[in-house]
């Protein structure tokens, strides 16, 4: 069965796009990503001169990324070159653009749709650059780049935004109000790989961009507010691993979501599987539709104030596992005992945390 969605007007085959990256910045990888089945990519950020390469800018542990690279090193002259060597199939081609003003951004953008783009992606908040700080501060000045890029071309716009501007009401307006087609959540977070405690250094020479695994509850969230603020289509990126990602996001209300830095860990391949098993999972639970799943998630969340209700943990049976002990040394109401040579749970003390309920190795407890 297709599961095909309409993204800005744009009808993709499947739910999966590649996000902007080193893994789209070079007609050979925008090719690969293609012919692995997304069904569209984004290219690496598009700005008018060339940036040129520098390294050491990649730190990598345990599954999270941080990046020094704000942009992609090619110049515009140099993309258009690039792009005659792809051929898009049944894909389509979104183009990363990046710029300092209305005007230098409306230009970028019309050279973009003269190239081939089907659409564009407005990239303002690489969070090691200042270049456009004034945004931060006044939401209007967004509403002038925005509008600039989308009164310059007839492709459609959409704009990727940082999780704090995203929950934001009066720069969602903005956007909205500029005409953009999509909002883009979240961006990748400001980080450090850490200090050498013996040398007293940093172990990078600056700020980079954090991305990978470890920041997917924060696009969920982001996903989450955004889909109860705007009448924009969203599109998740950030922390993607697998299909089940995918899911979690649509259920909060996304149309589609990005694979970005789990290609740099797992290969261009990574995207085939990943639409194998998102169609595969839809076949199986009768769906015809993602509009079925669309959002299905988010009645079960509630505002901060409504969302708690009294429980105590319980146990299955009395544990007897002693030497283990995890539950004991993680309760910090004392409501976990060790009682004659059994793990036993004092309700009286129990206040419902609901960590031992997770981090018991047997699953021994539940909350009633």
């Amino acid at each position: 069965m297709v599961y095909g969605i309409d993204f800005m007007g744009l009808k993709l085959k499947n739910s999966v796009i590649v996000s902007a990256g080193p893994w789209s910045g070079s007609h050979k990888n925008i090719q690969k990503c293609i012919d692995a089945g997304a069904a569209a990519v984004v290219t690496e950020t598009i700005l008018t001169e060339e940036s040129g390469f520098f390294g050491q800018r990649v730190y990598y542990n345990d599954n999270e990324l941080l990046n020094l690279s704000l942009y992609g090193h090619k110049s515009i002259e140099e993309w258009e070159a690039e792009f005659e060597l792809i051929n898009k199939k049944d894909s389509y081609l979104i183009c990363s653009v990046r710029g300092s003003s209305p005007s230098e951004l409306a230009y970028i953008a019309k050279r973009a749709e003269r190239l081939g783009a089907d659409a564009l992606q407005m990239d303002m908040f690489a969070p090691m650059d200042a270049m456009i700080e004034q945004i931060n501060l006044q939401p209007e000045k967004l509403y002038e780049m925005a509008n600039a890029v989308v009164k310059s071309v007839n492709i459609p716009v959409m704009i990727r935004m940082p999780y704090n501007l995203s929950s934001i009401k009066a720069y969602v307006r903005q956007v909205e109000k500029a005409g953009i087609s999509a909002i883009c959540s979240i961006e990748s977070l400001k980080g450090l790989s850490g200090v050498d405690i013996e040398t007293k250094e940093t172990k990078m020479p600056t700020y980079g961009g954090y991305t990978g695994k470890h920041i997917r509850p924060i696009t969920m969230a982001a996903t989450a507010t955004l889909s109860q603020l705007t009448h924009c289509q969203i599109c998740s990126v950030g922390g993607v691993q697998d299909y089940t990602n995918i899911l979690e996001f649509m259920m909060l209300g996304a149309v589609s979501a990005m694979l970005g830095s789990v290609i740099m860990f797992e290969g261009h391949d990574i995207i085939s599987k990943t639409i194998y098993d998102i169609e595969n999972w839809m076949e199986s639970h009768g769906y015809s539709d993602y509009k079925e799943i669309r959002g299905s998630a988010l009645s079960s969340l509630y505002p901060y104030e409504m969302a708690f209700h009294s429980v105590t943990s319980n146990l299955k049976s009395p544990c007897l596992k002693i030497e283990c002990s995890k539950c004991v040394k993680c309760c910090m109401y004392g409501a976990i005992e060790n009682i004659s040579g059994s793990i036993r749970t004092n309700k009286e003390l129990c206040t419902g945390c609901g960590l031992c309920t997770q981090i018991c190795p047997d699953k021994m407890f539940y909350l009633q």
